[in-house]
C-alpha cells in the first residue's frame, strides 16, 4: 500500500473515531488523546493529519453535513409528493447511525455560538438545507411563499427530533 493510502486510511479511520467521541462526549469533552487511542494511534498521528482539533471536528462536521444533505434529499422527495409535513420529517430518520447523526447535529448546533468556523458551516447548512425543502414543496404544488413557510416548518420539526434523539427520547410516530 502507498504511503498516500495509509494516509487516507489513517485519516478517515480518525474521523469515524472522531465523530463517535465527539457524539458521546461533546466537542470541549473530546479528548485528541480519546479518539487517538480509540483507533490504536499516538496523538501525534492525529496532529499530523489534523493541525488542531478543530480542523478535526470541522472535518467530522463536512462528514456530517454531506449527511444530512442526503437524508435532506429524502424529506425534499416527500415534500414533493406533497406529504404532511409530521411524515415528511421524519424520512429525515430511519437509516444507520440516526443516533450518532442527531448527537453530532445538536453538538454543531452548541458549538456554533463559541466558534466561528463551526458557525459558517451551521449558517451554510441552514441555507442549503432551506432551499432543499423549498424546492421539494415547490414540486409538491406549493407556492413559492407556501414552500418557504413548509421549509420552515419541516426544518423545525427535523431539529426538534434531532434534539429529543439527543436525549434518548423515543422517535414520533407520525399520525395520519
Amino acid at each position: 500500500m502507498r504511503q498516500e493510502e495509509r494516509r487516507a486510511r489513517t485519516r478517515a479511520a480518525l474521523l469515524k473515531a472522531a465523530a463517535a467521541v465527539f457524539a458521546t462526549r461533546g466537542y470541549d469533552g473530546a479528548s485528541v488523546d480519546a479518539i487517538a487511542a480509540s483507533v490504536g494511534l499516538s496523538k501525534g498521528a492525529v496532529y499530523a493529519n489534523f493541525p488542531t482539533k478543530l480542523d478535526l471536528y470541522l472535518g467530522v462536521l463536512g462528514s456530517l453535513i454531506d449527511q444530512a444533505e442526503f437524508r435532506l434529499e429524502r424529506v425534499a422527495s416527500a415534500l414533493s409528493e406533497a406529504s404532511d409535513p409530521l411524515a415528511a420529517a421524519q424520512r429525515y430518520f430511519g437509516l444507520g447511525g440516526d443516533t450518532e447523526h442527531a448527537s453530532l447535529l445538536a453538538e454543531l448546533w452548541r458549538t456554533a455560538s463559541d466558534y466561528p468556523p463551526v458557525r459558517a458551516v451551521l449558517d451554510n447548512y441552514l441555507e442549503r438545507r432551506s432551499a432543499l425543502l423549498g424546492r421539494g414543496a415547490v414540486d409538491g404544488g406549493a407556492s413559492p411563499a407556501e414552500a418557504l413557510r413548509l421549509a420552515g416548518t419541516v426544518a423545525r420539526l427535523i431539529d426538534a427530533e434531532v434534539l429529543y434523539r439527543r436525549l434518548g427520547e423515543a422517535p414520533a410516530e407520525a399520525t395520519s
